[in-house]
């Protein structure tokens, strides 16, 4: 008996192995789509016929769309489960894929990147929701960390995996990539057991879908965690849009540039495994709230060297790793926190996290943007107040009181 348990429990865990591994892949398609593209950014610039300003669009474009398809993939996911969502959605990646591989111009690049961020966004949706079908509670955040886990093998392998594409064969590879990419995470979504029974699928109209989003955002909980979530994006937007110019300036070509991104980047992985930890022993909003203090004086450490005209290109990546270990520390914690009261609407709950996170959060990295105006002073100022207003906001909150208090 006590073989066949240690059998069982072996076989469950490779089988959430595997399931962790699957969600933090397919949540990772919308980052690694990004930061593949970065160290391509002068290439696509002179062969587009488009000034660096103009390229930086392609972040945002791509971003908005996968928050205007949060709302669809949610509903469509409770309805008919999780499966039929992530197929169409990869379908639609990968015709997005094909119109940006073919593109000429500037308009088209942007044409098929909207295409390419509606059909990423089912990988977001549809995976945080097949998670809360399986867990809660603190389990609910120990598994969204590992899926967190899992996604930061994108952004540290993406850029280098972008240059070496670049260098050999030019920016077109770069989609060519992403095509098969696409296509290997439709065979594991194949792979991948349904999480939603039939029995709990639901069968509602539009209306009643329209009633599920407005009943998430009027819980408190999930209210306040989706304000936080929307400067927690607007912060990795803005980053990431400024990420190649920044560096630029700082003196690093391309290839340098997708180096030290990576290396940075791994602090992703540290933070994760952290992460877990911290959960376990301080809670979702106790791990968020030492993850927003690590970030923040990170980011007050950035202003300080711009203003004292000390920062170099490696010292802005050794901060930035910093960084990289606590943002998604942050990020996963608060998708928990606003999802975990929805069992019953989980589709819907990260579908309004999403809509508001991506297109409220671009909408503001778009405006840091025109504030910072390519310069780095202006750029690091904005990105502490941001950091600096997600701190203010997790160390502010407080649950509410039981009903029958």
């Amino acid at each position: 008996m006590g073989v066949s348990y240690v059998r069982v429990s072996r076989q469950l865990s490779l089988r959430l192995s595997w399931f962790g591994l699957y969600c933090g892949l397919m949540l990772s398609i919308s980052a690694f789509s990004i930061d593949i593209m970065l160290p391509a950014f002068p290439g696509l610039s002179e062969s587009l016929g488009a000034t660096s300003k103009q390229i930086q669009l392609l972040v945002p474009v791509y971003l908005l769309a996968l928050g205007l398809a949060h709302p669809f993939y949610g509903a469509l996911s409770d309805r008919v489960g999780r499966k039929p969502g992530v197929y169409l959605g990869l379908s639609l990646f990968m015709v997005g894929t094909l119109v940006c591989l073919l593109s000429h111009s500037l308009v088209s690049m942007l044409c098929g990147r909207f295409l390419q961020g509606f059909g990423a966004a089912a990988g977001a949706v549809v995976c945080r929701a097949m998670i809360r079908d399986r867990f809660s509670g603190s389990e609910l955040a120990q598994n969204m960390a590992i899926a967190s886990m899992f996604f930061a093998i994108g952004p540290v392998l993406a850029p280098l995996i972008g240059y070496v594409i670049y260098a050999v064969v030019g920016w077109r590879g770069i989609f060519v990539f992403l095509m098969f990419f696409a296509i290997a995470l439709a065979y594991g979504t194949y792979l991948q057991p349904e999480t939603l029974a039939p029995v709990s699928r639901r069968k509602a109209g539009w209306s009643e879908t329209i009633n599920n989003f407005s009943q998430v955002v009027q819980l408190p909980q999930s209210r306040y965690f989706i304000f936080v979530g929307i400067f927690s994006t607007c912060l990795i937007v803005s980053f990431l849009e400024h990420a190649q110019a920044l560096y630029a300036e700082l003196g690093a070509d391309s290839k340098r540039f997708a180096y030290l991104f990576a290396f940075s980047s791994v602090g992703i992985v540290f933070g994760q495994l952290v992460n877990h930890r911290l959960i376990g022993r301080y809670g979702a909003i106790g791990a968020a709230r030492i993850g927003a203090a690590v970030v923040c004086v990170t980011s007050f450490i950035i202003l300080s060297c711009v203003v004292g005209g000390v920062l170099t290109d490696r010292l802005m990546t050794v901060l930035m790793l910093g960084f990289h270990t606590s943002y998604l520390v942050i990020y996963s914690n608060v998708v928990s926190l606003a999802i975990d009261p929805h069992s019953q609407r989980a589709g819907a709950a990260s579908a309004v996290f999403g809509l508001c996170g991506y297109v409220v959060g671009s909408l503001l990295a778009t405006l840091v943007t025109v504030v910072a105006d390519e310069r780095m002073s202006r750029w690091s100022v904005c990105f502490f107040l941001i950091t600096f207003a997600i701190v203010i906001a997790t160390y502010r909150w407080r649950p509410p009181a039981p009903a029958d208090a």
